[in-house]
């Protein structure tokens, strides 16, 4: 089965799910067709695909909306398909490839074997404002009128995009490899909280800089945040490390010797940084968001607001079995639910049934 990917941002989280389920599904034929215009972009990228990957670059897209940019964007897109012979699948991965890529589809005939992942659907940013996302919503609608079906990340995804009267939506669980490590035993009596992810106003440093704030007086508890970004001068309190950009055996040690993983996402579409931490046993307290209410049990550990935080992690602080009943549930919910070869199974099935058509 030929299986064609559209992606206009070739790096983050999509960057790493586009890789894990191409080389999962190594048996069919896989092309991708990349954005340029991302600083971002990982260097020798390809050498994480499978060698039989094949690649083209998509040179005038680009994430923000400019209409004449947009109109060459999707010509291009429309002269890079339409030269590839016998297509069975077009994937479109995130919002501009979405919403291009369904049109563009359209036009070549190929509606009913195209499927759209959003990852994080472009109207649950909060980083804009409510008329800009008005316009994504209103984006959305106009492109689904085109066909193809659109594949949430997590099932709260799905029924973010469900209640904005858009149809013909399925989910397909986000799933990743469990990293290759074990957590370690806490002898002492520190605790680490780490999180992990861009310095963004999507994952709100400025609420994880407060929460630690409130634990200022404790010299056992240690914050941690592993990654950069432009609002990397909101982590202020002593107690936080930001480690900045660091190799991926650094990271993983540094979850390995982690105890609790708080996320303080506004938005999400299903976090792969959750799944890794759970992936090794970290309990988890997140922020009650799209993405994060469908990796908790019983909306336990989701909270709405700094004082509901800092309730949760006082009860692991203060309660060693209900920590090491969550630390077991963690590794069991992401095995049953959230590994690679669940969704890569679920996509190959997918694929097999439009392509029927």
């Amino acid at each position: 089965m030929k299986i064609v990917h559209v992606m206009e941002c070739f790096a983050g989280g999509t960057f790493n799910f586009l890789v894990d389920l191409t080389n999962e599904l190594s048996n069919e034929e896989h092309i991708v067709i990349y954005g340029t215009n991302r600083e971002n972009t990982p260097k020798n990228f390809k050498n994480l695909f499978n060698k039989n990957v094949k690649f083209f670059e998509w040179k005038t897209a680009q994430r923000e909306m400019k209409p004449l940019k947009d109109i060459k964007a999707l010509w291009e897109l429309y002269t890079i398909l339409k030269k590839i012979n016998d297509i069975d699948i077009i994937h479109l991965h995130s919002s501009k490839a979405g919403f291009l890529g369904r049109i563009v589809s359209f036009l070549l005939g190929k509606s009913n074997k195209t499927i759209y992942t959003p990852h994080a659907i472009s109207f649950l940013r909060l980083d804009v404002s409510p008329q800009k996302r008005k316009i994504f919503i209103w984006m959305e609608k106009f492109a689904s009128l085109f066909g193809g079906k659109i594949v949430a990340c997590s099932q709260s995804e799905k029924e973010a995009i469900e209640e904005q009267g858009i149809k013909n939506v399925t989910f397909i669980n986000n799933g990743i490899k469990p990293l290759q490590i074990e957590k370690k035993v806490n002898t002492s009596n520190k605790i680490t909280i780490i999180s992990v992810g861009r310095l963004s106003i999507q994952k709100n440093p400025k609420l994880f800089n407060d929460i630690a704030l409130e634990f200022i007086d404790n010299p056992n508890i240690q914050f941690i945040w592993c990654g950069d970004g432009e609002l990397k001068s909101e982590l202020t309190s002593p107690n936080i490390k930001c480690t900045g950009w660091i190799e991926r055996k650094t990271l993983e040690n540094y979850l390995a010797n982690a105890d609790i993983y708080l996320s303080t996402s506004l938005w999400e579409g299903l976090p792969l940084s959750v799944l890794e931490a759970m992936s090794i046993g970290l309990p988890v307290i997140l922020s009650d968001c799209v993405g994060n209410r469908d990796l908790v049990e019983s909306n336990r550990f989701l909270y709405k607001n700094k004082k509901e935080c800092i309730i949760s992690i006082k009860k692991f602080l203060n309660d060693e079995k209900l920590y090491y009943s969550q630390s077991k549930f963690s590794k069991k919910f992401f095995k049953e639910h959230f590994n690679l070869k669940n969704m890569s199974i679920n996509y190959l099935s997918l694929y097999n049934k439009l392509n029927l058509f």
